[in-house]
């Protein structure tokens, strides 16, 4: 976040710049008097009631409240067993005494077989699991030591304690089964699949009470049925017909109206789809038992790809292994993938914190729920802790959207401590600690990390088109393109599989008549994933449009192309890729590596001062420079200072000269505005040896030795 670009004083040798808008400040982190956290200090943040939940700190959270950050106006939405209405401190309730809450809300659902049911937890038909899912996205940080039978320390806060929580019931336990049912399910194992799929419309459309959409539901309900198992893709030989990933994704992605396995003609997943093809993140957990793949409903953007980046799973992290810690007192090595790994969904996965949780949860005292405190290891303890996660980086950058945000967290994770070798056992990972370069089939992009993530992307994974929406940010992380380049080789051996797999199922002009449940579903499976190769870009490419400037100071070494379409953009570090300015400005006191082509805006050489950002009047270009007829360079002189484009290229030049002179000027004086290994054309109306009024001063301009100088005439 920057505060206004305060100029900077002549005598520091660099030029006073216009000043840039300033970042909107997040809403004041609400939380209890007395509070030792405040902006700035992560470590002040680090309290008992911020460590009984030990995957605060294995995710940075600290960080993102010592920035200002703890979801203030984002809505969460919850699918899972109820919460419970009686923990009213942990919903918010402390200042306000409502007896319900003021952050957590019910959202009524229903279909099927199952009448009206409300978000809350009913002993009658639901279990602790969703009460303490909902207590790591949300709980208050109160401050109050509670004490609960037993005499232990128990209070404890959410990833995302101000954020408000929309929580649709399951009317189910943890124990009911998302795919295919066993012989003889009991009626708690059996989902009414019509209603889940309309709870997920349900909470998708619920009403916000500050009128904004809910960007994100996470979901972690449910167990495995023992019909299925996920080691592999397709069934191992000598297996029950149920196993293989392929096999369940066939059973849960049945279309409605056709007739499941078990004879149901609605299809719960369906309405999770419908929601994500909205624009809705949906995260689901990865499962628990151990298997080389998550469950099929987290597997799903392998199997429908355009989902990516609205769908994403979950995998654990257990703290208890391999976490280490920096000097300062935050995480360096998350700790140990643990449960299902990512697998096929590797590029939609993430792990973590997952074991030994402590979260909200409920008690039965003679009959009557009583609210107490937890521990519970799973998935489904990492999936609220990644979600909420989510929800501060998409507060932290109000003007990304959704999958951007998503792109965000995937692409500045923290490399847990062990991957895969070639059999798939987990061996010691060289890179732990590291942001990570390309996902794993263990970890996917392994656990997020709020401190790099709330400093911007770390790769752009293709096309990353910003619009800053009027608000001026910087991005300070180095940006490459790693992963998508890495994309590009798996994708080719991929490619490379199925034309084989055509050619040997004879499917090369089509599948035929007669073929198999199976095959008809690979077939489907095999050209969506043809079709989504086909369209993807394998080089980041950033647009930069609308207002407010955006300030890059990292070492981004992405390959595609950047455009400047409206705003600003600012480069203050290094930045590989070539420039194309099409409207707004590009500005900056760093080194741009390709060309800079302004067919259109303006270029302004010089960067401000600002937290974090180095001010200066050089920008730097290794390659060549050119303004067309509809371009401008606007450069800004002060006494013996100037700023100036330096290229290592040759500049052309056909448009507008904008000069801004701010006093402190000397007859005689000579400033150079433009260099380059030669210099063709001029600045429109000003020919050599041409007269140029600016500010009540005069000066004439020269295109001679490969530079362009101003000299002032009085």
């Amino acid at each position: 976040m920057i505060a206004t670009l305060a100029s900077m004083v002549v005598g520091l040798g660099v030029v006073a710049q216009p000043a840039v808008a300033q970042v909107p400040q997040p809403p004041p982190i609400t939380s209890y008097p007395g509070d030792p956290g405040h902006l700035g200090d992560p470590a002040s943040w680090r309290t008992p009631e911020f460590t009984r939940d030990v995957g605060l700190v294995t995710i940075g959270a600290e960080f993102a409240y010592a920035a200002g950050y703890a979801g203030g106006g984002m809505n969460i939405g919850i699918v899972d067993s109820g919460f419970f209405a009686g923990h009213v401190r942990e919903h918010g309730s402390l200042a306000t005494g409502y007896a319900t809450g003021d952050r957590y809300f019910s959202v009524r659902a229903q279909g099927g077989d199952t009448g009206p049911t409300e978000g809350y937890y009913d002993p009658a038909y639901n279990d602790t699991h969703g009460t303490h899912v909902s207590g790591t996205v949300g709980a208050s940080r109160d401050g109050v030591g509670e004490t609960q039978p037993g005499g232990t320390e128990a209070n404890m806060h959410g990833v995302a304690f101000n954020s408000d929580v929309y929580l649709g019931n399951t009317h189910k336990t943890d124990g009911v089964f998302y795919g295919l049912l066993p012989p003889a399910p009991t009626t708690a194992q059996t989902p009414d699949n019509a209603y889940l799929a309309n709870v997920y419309r349900a909470v998708n459309r619920a009403r916000t009470v500050n009128g904004r959409p809910i960007r994100l539901i996470t979901s972690s309900w449910g167990s495995q049925p023992p019909t299925e198992n996920y080691n592999t893709y397709d069934p191992p030989p000598g297996a029950p017909a149920g196993f293989g990933l392929s096999t369940a994704w066939r059973y849960l992605s049945t279309p409605d109206g056709v007739a499941d396995p078990n004879g149901n003609t609605a299809h719960w997943l369906n309405g999770a789809i419908q929601v994500a093809r909205t624009g809705t993140i949906l995260q689901f957990t990865a499962g628990n038992s151990g298997y080389a793949n998550p469950t099929p409903r987290g597997a799903a953007p392998y199997f429908l790809p355009d989902l990516e980046g609205r769908w994403f799973t979950t995998s654990g992290v257990n703290p208890a292994i391999g976490r280490t810690f920096n000097p300062d007192g935050s995480v360096l090595v998350p700790g140990q993938q643990s449960f299902n790994q990512c697998g096929v969904a590797k590029w939609s996965c993430v792990t973590a914190p997952a074991n030994a949780i402590n979260s909200t949860t409920v008690q039965l005292v003679d009959g009557v729920p009583q609210p107490r405190y937890g521990s519970a290891s799973g998935t489904s303890m990492a999936g609220p802790h990644s979600a909420a996660a989510l929800a501060l980086v998409m507060q932290r950058f109000p003007y990304l959207t959704n999958t951007q945000a998503l792109y965000t967290m995937f692409t500045t994770g923290r490399q847990n401590s062990t991957i895969n070798d070639a059999a798939g056992n987990a061996v010691p990972n060289p890179a732990q600690g590291r942001i990570v370069q390309v996902p794993d089939a263990r970890n996917g992009w392994h656990t997020p990390s709020l401190r790099e993530a709330l400093r911007g992307p770390g790769q752009l994974l293709g096309p990353f088109d910003v619009d800053t929406r009027g608000q001026s940010d910087v991005w300070s992380n180095d940006i490459s393109d790693v992963a998508i380049q890495a994309r590009r080789q798996e994708d080719a051996a991929e490619a490379a599989t199925w034309k084989a797999t055509k050619i040997a199922k004879g499917w090369t002009h089509g599948l035929p008549a007669g073929a198999s449940d199976a095959d008809r579903s690979d077939y489907a499976i095999g050209t969506r994933r043809e079709k989504a190769r086909e369209a993807r870009v394998y080089e980041g490419r950033l647009t930069k449009r609308g207002g407010g400037t955006l300030i890059l100071t990292g070492n981004d070494t992405w390959q595609g192309n950047t455009r400047v379409l409206g705003g600003g953009l600012s480069i203050a570090g290094s930045h590989a890729a070539p420039i194309d300015v099409r409207g707004g400005t590009l500005g900056g006191s760093g080194s741009v590596a390709g060309n800079v082509d302004v067919a259109g805006g303006v270029l302004r050489p010089g960067q401000a001062a600002s937290p974090g950002v180095t001010p200066g009047n050089v920008l730097n270009v290794g390659g060549n420079v050119r303004v067309g007829r509809e371009g401008s360079l606007a450069a800004t002189v002060s006494g013996a200072e100037a700023t100036s484009v330096r290229a290592a290229g040759d500049v052309a030049l056909r448009g507008n000269l904008r000069l801004d002179a701010q006093g402190g000027l000397t007859r005689g004086t000579v400033l150079t505005i433009v260099s380059g290994r030669s210099i063709s054309g001029t600045f429109r109306g000003l020919p050599e040896g041409g007269v140029v009024r600016a500010d009540g001063h005069w000066f004439k301009v020269s295109y001679k030795y490969g530079s362009v100088t101003l000299t002032v005439l009085r």
